[in-house]
């Protein structure tokens, strides 16, 4: 039978991977562009510099 210390890596390793899995999936998805508000970062600039 495996020591403690093993067992406890076996859990741990096993948690972080489910987490790891469920973090992939859930941000792997592309967001919807009609929800996105406000200027592109690329139009930032120009945004700033036709103000003057």
């Amino acid at each position: 039978m495996p020591d403690k210390i093993t067992l406890i890596n076996v859990v741990w390793m096993t948690m972080i991977s489910g987490m790891l899995a469920a973090t992939i999936a859930l941000y792997d998805q592309k967001p919807d562009q009609s929800k996105i508000y406000g200027p592109f970062a690329s139009a930032r600039p120009f945004v700033a510099t036709s103000q003057y």
